[in-house]
């Protein structure tokens, strides 16, 4: 059965999601939609600052304290993890699903060793028990950090991470993530201060074991060239809302969305010079503010009109190519971009 015939795993319906501090309400998200099936990699993309990680910290429970769900659900595997209490929360995370973070430098513990770390996640939640789970777990360890192509693991597995590059610490961030076999993986910029070398290691070993193991994947990145490469989907996010969603080569085909087009055109691609990229325009607006337009692109958009401004665009997420654009483009018009 493909991946596409599949239900989803994880189903993300009319999401929504705010901020409250003490200068004012941040709308971070807003009716977001979209789903991911076992073996499909799924990118979501968008600038810094447009809600991609904050949508994935608030479906794992790990979100800020200021912030408050206000519709919307997130069911996976039949369960609403936005309803979901904390004890269920924290046994589904690193079993069922498993979160690989932008810094692994900082997601790691620095005193302690890799493997003791590995082991951790393993023992909460091991179903064994018994006089060999010490020695099973480290032979687990092992095993984990064998899997993502770590030279040496029997004498890494006592290395700190201060001990071992960006790219190593990334490896073992993901045995971290993939040890216990989870069926959602998120990866939040999972290549971020990598050389470009280790960065397409890092990502060939991601989606790599992502197929292999049946995987249903989330991709979090603000690199469009990097999404292309490797997920199936892609869903394009701006400030808090989601405005396009298609199959990876139907997007950069025929993008249908202007923010969709403009963040092609500021990206570089294998035959672009320096001289021809065109940086989106404007900013993304503040989300503080109670006069934010109903479709929040319309401020940095030259085709917006009075109803952009008005009254929201829907994102069809039955339709294969989705677009929340009152004005979406079309193909001949994508070239002029």
């Amino acid at each position: 059965m493909s991946s596409h015939s599949q239900p989803p795993l994880l189903q993300v319906r009319d999401f929504s999601l705010e901020f409250r501090t003490r200068s004012g309400t941040v709308q971070a998200l807003q009716g977001i939609d979209l789903s991911v099936r076992r073996g499909e990699i799924v990118g979501l993309v968008g600038e810094s600052g447009s809600g991609k990680s904050v949508l994935s910290y608030a479906m794992l429970g790990i979100s800020d304290r200021a912030a408050k769900v206000t519709s919307g659900s997130a069911i996976f595997g039949g369960l609403d993890l936005l309803t979901a209490d904390e004890r269920t929360l924290a046994d589904l995370r690193g079993r069922d699903i498993s979160m690989i973070f932008q810094s692994p430098r900082t997601a790691l513990n620095p005193i302690r060793p890799v493997g003791r770390q590995i082991e951790d996640v393993l023992r909460r939640h091991a179903a064994a028990r018994g006089p060999d789970l010490g020695t099973s777990l480290k032979q687990s360890a092992v095993q984990a950090l064998r899997e993502v192509a770590i030279a040496d693991p029997e004498r890494r597995v006592h290395a700190y991470p201060f001990e071992l590059s960006g790219g190593m610490c990334q490896r073992v961030m993901i045995a971290l993530a993939l040890a216990c076999r989870p069926g959602l993986l998120i990866a939040d910029e999972p290549t971020t201060g990598l050389d470009v070398t280790t960065q397409a290691a890092v990502m060939d070993l991601i989606t790599g074991l992502a197929r292999e193991r049946q995987m249903a994947t989330l991709f979090i990145t603000h690199d469009l060239a990097l999404a292309a490469d490797y997920c199936d989907r892609i869903v394009v996010m701006h400030a808090g809302h989601a405005v396009e969603s298609a199959p990876t080569r139907a997007l950069f085909d025929s993008p249908r969305h202007p923010y969709t087009a403009r963040l092609m055109s500021s990206t570089p691609g294998e035959h672009s010079s320096i001289h021809s990229l065109q940086p989106v325009p404007g900013n993304l607006p503040d989300l503080k503010r109670g006069d934010l337009p109903a479709c929040r692109f319309a401020e940095r958009c030259e085709r917006a009109d009075e109803r952009c401004r008005s009254e929201r665009p829907a994102l069809d997420a039955a339709t294969e190519h989705a677009v929340a654009c009152w004005h979406p483009l079309h193909l001949a018009e994508v070239a002029h971009v």
